[in-house]
This record gives structure tokens, sequence and C-alpha cells, in this order.
């Protein structure tokens, strides 16, 4: 065999090697890739669906849950849940719901019966129960202690509950033994998560009541009357500009605007999910300014300071 054909059939068998150690390094990352989507589909399968209404719940029960929970929230942002309908792909998605978390907002009622038809064996958790629910404000205040608690003869309750801290820790735990009834392999993590979170809630708490403290008694105006909890806990009264869902009748409006000119309110606050032309107009004659908050956002805690931060700044000086 001559020296130059010797020469080309190491070269092709260098090659050859060359080429089959690289077929076996993609084939062996091809399978890692494979194994580790694998494992991830696992993870992701094994985490427990959660379905709440919106954002404020959905924060409290990924804090609890951690990574052993997938949560989905009904409730786009921007969006009413007191009047937005699920979509057909919200619908789609709740098949895989293992705990259904209720707060009583009307949205709840509307999906109730797809969740009990397309996942029925999901465990609806209301998380009102054993907490001292009001009745929806029929007028326009809604005073800390002007409330008889519950509601015996059908009419509506606020579903408003996790702005008060004192309701938020109470619903923690319901969703932290919620959790653990259905997933008691992670109970250890669940309870610390919990403790976690509710030791971050009483600082929040007590460090709304001090800002609060030198304005007791006093009223502040919101269009929308989602804040009633907030207000009977830190001895406040909410004055709302909407009453069942409707703007003021112009007599109504003349009223709120002495009580509001009478109370030294120069702020008024707004919920982006809403109309705000009633609310400027009382802006208007007060010469105050609209602040815009929504109950909604996700981040429990820069939410609730941000409405004190609205709250103390609508009220003038302390009264002597």
């Amino acid at each position: 065999m001559s020296h130059t054909k010797r020469k080309h059939i190491l070269t092709f068998a260098a090659l050859f090697i060359v080429l089959a150690a690289l077929i076996l390094i993609l084939v062996e990352g091809y399978l890692k890739l494979r194994v580790g989507a694998n494992s991830q589909r696992e993870a992701a399968s094994a985490r427990v669906a959660v379905l709440v209404a919106v954002d404020p719940i959905a924060y409290l029960a990924e804090r609890v849950g951690g990574q052993f929970v997938d949560v989905a929230v009904l409730t786009p942002q921007g969006k009413d849940p007191e009047s937005f309908a699920p979509t057909p792909k919200q619908l789609a998605d709740v098949a895989s719901t293992r705990i259904f978390f209720r707060v009583g907002l009307p949205i709840e009622d509307r999906f109730g019966q797809n969740v009990d038809s397309i996942a029925p064996d999901a465990e609806t958790v209301d998380l009102s129960a054993g907490l001292e629910l009001m009745p929806e404000p029929d007028g326009h205040a809604s005073s800390e202690g002007g409330e008889e608690p519950g509601s015996e003869s059908g009419e509506p309750l606020d579903p408003h509950l996790w702005t008060s801290p004192a309701n938020a820790i109470a619903m923690v735990a319901s969703i932290a033994d919620a959790l653990v009834a259905i997933d008691p392999n992670h109970t250890a993590e669940y309870r610390l998560n919990e403790a976690t979170l509710n030791a971050e809630l009483t600082a929040l708490q007590q460090e709304t009541a001090d800002r609060l403290a030198p304005y007791e008694g006093r009223a502040f105006v919101v269009f929308h009357p989602a804040y009633g909890y907030y207000a009977r806990e830190f001895h406040l009264t909410q004055l709302a500009i909407e009453s069942e869902g409707k703007a003021p009748r112009p007599r109504e409006l003349e009223e709120l605007v002495e009580r509001v000119k009478k109370d030294g309110v120069r702020k008024l606050i707004v919920q982006p999910e809403f109309n705000r032309s009633s609310a400027q107009v009382v802006a208007d004659e007060i010469g105050g300014e609209l602040v815009e908050h929504s109950p909604l956002e996700k981040d429990y805690f820069a939410n609730l300071r941000s409405l004190t931060d609205a709250i103390v700044g609508s009220f003038a000086a302390p009264e002597e």
C-alpha cells in the first residue's frame, strides 16, 4: 500500500472517530435535555394547582405555597372582578385546579359552577369563614363601628377582606391549613412560610396603626367602597362616591361635597378600574385632587403602604 493511500485511510479514520464522538456528544446532550424537560414537567405537575379571583389573594397563596404551588388568577389586572367574565381559555385551564380559594367576589359565583363541572375533585375553601364580615355599603358611608357583622338577611357582604391586615393573617392560616391537608408531604415548608408571612403582616399591621393613630375617627373619600375592612381595623370612616354600583344623584353628590369640606379632606382615592368623572366633580368642588390606588395590586405590602400614604395625604392637619 502506498504511503499516500495509507495517509488517506488514516485521515478518514480520524475524521470518522471525530464525527462519531460529536454524534455521541449530541445524543448525550439531547438525552439530558429530554430528562431535564421531563423532570421540569413532572415537578410542575406535582405542584398544587390553586385558583383565586384576584392578585392580592394570589400573593398570599404564593407566599405560603412557595415552589409547591401554581396559582392561577381569574381577574386580569385593570379589570373589575365584580363585572369581569372569565374567558374560554380560563375555563379550559381550570381542569387541573385542586384548590379554589374564595373570598366572596361576584366573579367567584359566576365561575363556581364551571369549577364544579370541569374540576369536580377540586376543593373549595372559603377564606371568609370565621371572619367578622361587613355588609356592602348601601349609602355613601362605611364606618368602622357602624355596621352589624354578618348578613343573616341575605344582603350582599363586602368581599374586600384582604384590605385588613388582621383578615390577611387569618386568611394565611386558612391557606396554610388547606395546603397541608391536600399536600402533607410539604407540611414543614408550608408552616414555615406561614409563620414568616404572618410575622411580616403583624409588623405591617403595627406600622399602619402607628401612622394612622393621629387620625382616629377621621373620614377618607374613595370612589368605590373597597376599603371598609381597612377603615374598621384602623378606626377610620370610609366615604364612598359610588353607591350600590351607581354614580350618586345630584342631591347625594351635594351632600357628599358638604361632608368632605367639613371633614377637611383634600384628596380623593380613585380606583383605575372605574370611571372617575363623579370623583372629579367632588375634587373640583373642594379644590382637591384625585389619587389613584387599586386594591387589586399584587404586592400586598407595597399596596397597603401606598393606600396608607394616600389616606394620610388626604387629611389636613390632625384635629386638635
